[in-house]
C-alpha cells in the first residue's frame, strides 16, 4: 500500500497501522534526517533505534560509527551491531534505519529536494542521508523480495 502523506497525516496514517498491528512487531524504516524523531515524540510507545542502540556500544563501536563521511562499511557493521542487540517489541514500534525481525515493515521515503532541505535546516550532510536512504531502500527491496512480511509504503511530503 502506498500513501502520499503530510505530518499529520503520516501521524494519522501511522497511528491507523499501529492500532491495525497492535499484537505485531513494526519496523518504520527511514534515513536519516527526513523526521523520524519529529514523528516519535508526537506518536507514543514508540522506541528509537539510537535509543536503544547507543547505550548497548562500546567506546570502539561507537567511534567507528559516528565516522564521517557515511560508508557501506559503516553501514554493514551497523548492521550486525543491530541484529545482534536490539529486538522489536509487539505494541512499541521501532523506528529504524534498519529492517530487524519484525512482522510489519513501515517505509517513510522522502524525495531528495525534500531530503536536501532538511539537511540543510539540521546541519547534516545531504551526501551522507542520501547514502544512508540508498541502504535504507536496498534494505526495503530484499525483504519485499523476500516476503513473509506486511509492507507500507508511505511518502512524506513535508
Amino acid at each position: 500500500m502506498a500513501i502520499e502523506t503530510s505530518s499529520k497525516e503520516t501521524i494519522n496514517t501511522l497511528n491507523a497501522i499501529f492500532e491495525k498491528h497492535k499484537n505485531d512487531r513494526i519496523c518504520v524504516l527511514a534515513t536519516t534526517c527526513c523526521g523520524k524523531t519529529t514523528l516519535l515524540k508526537q506518536i507514543p510507545d514508540c522506541v528509537d533505534l539510537d535509543d536503544e542502540l547507543w547505550p548497548q556500544l562500546t567506546k570502539e563501536e561507537a567511534e567507528f560509527i559516528s565516522q564521517k563521511p557515511w560508508t557501506s562499511e559503516i553501514g554493514d557493521f551497523i548492521d550486525k551491531l543491530v541484529y545482534e542487540k536490539i529486538s522489536v517489541k509487539a505494541g512499541r514500534p521501532l523506528f529504524t534505519t534498519i529492517i530487524v525481525d519484525c512482522e510489519v515493515v513501515v517505509y517513510l521515503d522522502i524525495s531528495d529536494k525534500l531530503l536536501a532541505e532538511h539537511c540543510q535546516k539540521r546541519g547534516n550532510d545531504f551526501t551522507d542521508s542520501k547514502n544512508v536512504k540508498r541502504s535504507v531502500e536496498e534494505d526495503w527491496n530484499y525483504h519485499r523480495k523476500k516476503g513473509g512480511k506486511i509492507f507500507y509504503y508511505l511518502t512524506l511530503t513535508e
